[in-house]
Parts: structure tokens; C-alpha cells; sequence
């Protein structure tokens, strides 16, 4: 696929997540922008993460907030949520970087407000083995019948189809779903690969 969409270098603002691990390399922070983006449009995820960013994105930074937090995240939508969780992570802020530190998912699920996607979404960047499958990454691996079942079966297919090229893959699939197999319409004729796609619409 990167012969297709070209290098991911070139889509480094369409993954508010991979932005902020490129501009900070920062667990906490990476961590945070990753729970924005949960259940909106990156351009939102964006949206809030640039608003948050003006107060700092530090564990003491946020929790000084106090309930002023849920308005600055409110472009990313479910701000009660959001904030929560966000909140949630920086008071065990410690354990969470010594799990992503050492790469150990389960001590990182154990953190209040990480769940699965997030927590392989923040491994993944800081380079452990880990595929992290949100609502395109399953539309697509299912369409083309690379992988099925609960998240764990299709996250743990997908590493294995892409061992070692676990991020690229992750962020290939992603943009391949978003541009074109599309949960609605998808535009078949454009996907590069069509020709091993046992569901493609004529």
C-alpha cells in the first residue's frame, strides 16, 4: 500500500496520535492524544488536543484544570468521558509510563481510563509489538478476509500478517478505509487491492 498512498510521512496530520508521539515522544502526552481521538473525526481530535496543548499536556498541567478540562476537549466530543479518563491517567501517570517504558500491556489496561486500542495505539508508536484495531482496521481486514472474530483475534492477526510493520500496516489500513472501503459506497474500483478482495462491490 505505500506504493499507493505513498510514504506515511506524508500523512503524519491525519494521526493526531503519531503527531504528537513525533512531536513529543512523550507517553503521557502520546497517551492523551490518543483517548481524544477515540469516537471522532481526527480533525476534532485535532481540534482538542491544540486547545489542550496551549495549557500544557503534563500530568500536573491537566490535573490543575480541574473541571475547566472537559470544555477545552469538548471538539473531540465525549468530554465528560474524555476528561475522566484523560485525569484517570495522569493521576497514575508513574505506572502508566513504567508499563509503555517496558512494553506491558496488561500493568497498562490496569490503568483506570486506558483501554485496549489505546493502550496497543501507545505501544505500537514507542515501537513494541502491538496492532491496534479500530472501526476501519476490522471493516477492512474482514472485507478482505484477513482476519475476524473480537479484537484480540483480529488485532493478533494482523501483527502476525505484519510483523514488524506493525505501525505501517495499522496506519495503511486506516487510510485505506477512510479514502476508499468506505462502510458505505466503498469505491472498489479505486482500492489497490481489489483483485484479492473476495468481498468487492462490482
Amino acid at each position: 500500500m505505500r506504493e499507493f498512498f505513498g510514504p506515511l510521512e506524508e500523512f503524519v496530520d491525519e494521526f493526531v496520535a503519531l503527531y504528537v508521539y513525533r512531536k513529543y515522544r512523550d507517553p503521557f502526552a502520546v497517551t492523551v492524544a490518543t483517548i481524544l481521538s477515540q469516537n471522532t473525526t481526527e480533525k476534532n481530535a485535532f481540534r482538542a488536543w491544540r486547545a489542550l496543548e496551549r495549557y500544557g499536556v503534563t500530568p500536573e498541567s491537566v490535573l490543575a484544570l480541574g473541571e475547566k478540562l472537559k470544555e477545552i476537549i469538548r471538539p473531540a466530543g465525549l468530554q465528560e468521558q474524555k476528561a475522566r479518563a484523560i485525569a484517570e491517567v495522569a493521576r497514575s501517570w508513574e505506572r502508566l509510563e513504567r508499563a509503555v517504558r517496558a512494553g506491558d500491556r496488561e500493568e497498562l489496561l490496569k490503568v483506570k481510563g486506558v483501554g485496549k486500542k489505546t493502550a496497543d495505539v501507545v505501544l505500537m508508536l514507542f515501537g513494541h509489538k502491538a496492532f491496534p484495531v479500530d472501526t476501519h482496521v476490522f471493516r477492512v481486514a474482514r472485507r478482505l478476509g484477513w482476519a475476524s472474530g473480537n479484537y484480540d483475534a483480529v488485532s493478533a492477526k494482523l501483527s502476525e500478517l505484519f510483523e514488524g510493520r506493525e505501525a505501517e500496516g495499522h496506519m495503511y489500513l486506516i487510510l485505506l478505509g477512510r479514502r476508499i472501503c468506505k462502510a458505505k459506497k466503498p469505491e472498489c474500483g479505486k482500492c489497490p487491492l481489489a483483485d484479492t478482495c473476495p468481498k468487492r462491490v462490482p
